[in-house]
């Protein structure tokens, strides 16, 4: 079972690290999505109670994320800080919880956020508490994971800034109107 679990863990990771790499909006937050629920299986099969619960969590807030002008969404994403803070209240197992709450608030930040740039900045923002969260916990796959997502995501920064990274010519119209929040 745990050669199962980590290798479910590996594809989760695969996952959430490609979705640095997407242009558009909605397939960033799809792959993280997708990401965190793989995730929520590794939990599972580790008998992780409140990392099924986190990764439940970030699931709802990517797919309420993908228009941040969305009025539903934006309800979703902000009813999604009380949750949180109920269900690290209910599986609390001790003061390293607050660094998991608080890589959860700079998700829903950047899920709320109306430009990629913003969007980007502020995962890169919640990774410092997860890094922090593996250290305490002494998880070397959250570490590595959230290391390499916060570089990922910096580079990706870099990339729309200096315009070598283009957006797609198929788009949505959340994309469209995200890109140019941003700035050039």
């Amino acid at each position: 079972m745990q050669i199962l679990a980590q290798l479910v863990g590996a594809v989760g990771i695969a996952l959430l690290l490609s979705s640095t790499f997407m242009r558009r909006r909605v397939l960033l937050l799809a792959l993280d999505a997708a990401g965190s629920a793989v995730m929520g299986v590794h939990w599972a099969l580790l008998g992780g109670t409140a990392g099924i619960a986190i990764s439940a969590v970030v699931v709802v807030m990517d797919l309420a994320g993908t228009d941040p002008r969305n009025p539903r969404g934006r309800l979703v994403l902000i009813a999604s800080l009380p949750v949180t803070a109920v269900l690290l209240a209910l599986l609390w197992t001790g003061p390293v919880d607050i660094l998991a709450g608080l890589g959860l608030l700079g998700i829903a930040l950047s899920r709320l956020s109306a430009g990629q740039i913003r969007l980007r900045a502020l995962s890169m923002a919640a990774c410092v508490p997860w890094i922090s969260y593996g250290v305490l916990m002494v998880s070397i796959p959250q570490i590595a994971f959230s290391a390499a997502y916060f570089v990922f995501m910096g580079v990706s920064i870099l990339r729309i800034r200096s315009g070598r990274w283009p957006m797609p010519v198929a788009t949505t119209a959340a994309d469209a109107a995200i890109l140019p929040a941003d700035g050039p």
